[in-house]
């Protein structure tokens, strides 16, 4: 390895070190309580190290949002695929993700600052919550334009079942630090889909 690849890749430990970090004192201390020099102290680099990566705990919480608040993608589906095994595995994507990068967690810390900083919840919700949504209605858009679902409302759509997803999985996490997700999830998931598409579905026999 090169020295300038050395290098590169030593910064980029660094910067992961200081996520982690950040993360896990932004989740332990909350956002205003958080102290710089504790997340720098826990990921083994100096203050100005952490400087150099962001330039402000501002900036390193909205690094962390972005980590934890990843959009997903609609991954393509063959011809012959099942729609109703296509919308469950988006959605369970979506749970999964939730809960394997604390993004409840993280967004019990920015209800926590509603109060004095209105902003940051703006900021989170236009910047994170908003994109996921409109990634789920562009998932929705692509299914009826390959004539696997009927046109329609796909904002209504995604509010759907995302609604249940939050009502069953979500809204609980933000009161029971310690909620996995349950094993029933694909179950519960599955009954959702399946009365979207009998609305929506372009088959009604079996919605492939």
């Amino acid at each position: 390895m090169g020295l300038e690849n050395y290098r590169r890749s030593v910064s980029a430990s660094k910067h992961a070190s200081i996520l982690r970090a950040g993360r896990d004192v932004f989740l332990r201390d909350g956002y205003s309580r958080a102290s710089v020099s504790d997340i720098a102290r826990d990921a083994e680099v100096s203050t100005a190290t952490l400087y150099k990566h962001f330039r402000s705990k501002e900036e390193l919480f909205d690094a962390v949002l972005k980590e934890a608040y990843v959009t997903i993608e609609y991954e393509d589906m063959a011809e012959d695929e099942n729609v109703e095994d296509v919308i469950v595995a988006y959605c369970m994507r979506s749970l999964r993700t939730q809960f394997e990068r604390r993004t409840s967690a993280l967004l019990r810390v920015v209800i926590a600052e509603v109060a004095t900083a209105p902003e940051r919840a703006r900021h989170l919700y236009e910047n994170f919550i908003t994109p996921r949504h409109i990634a789920s209605t562009q998932a929705l858009d692509e299914l009826i334009a390959r004539g696997k679902l009927k046109p329609h409302d796909t904002h209504y759509g995604a509010c759907f079942l995302g609604g249940v997803m939050k009502e069953y999985f979500i809204w609980p996490t933000l009161f029971e630090a310690n909620m996995t997700l349950p094993d029933n999830a694909e179950t519960v998931v599955r009954q959702a889909v399946k009365v979207y598409l009998e609305l929506y579905g372009t088959c009604p026999s079996d919605k492939n």
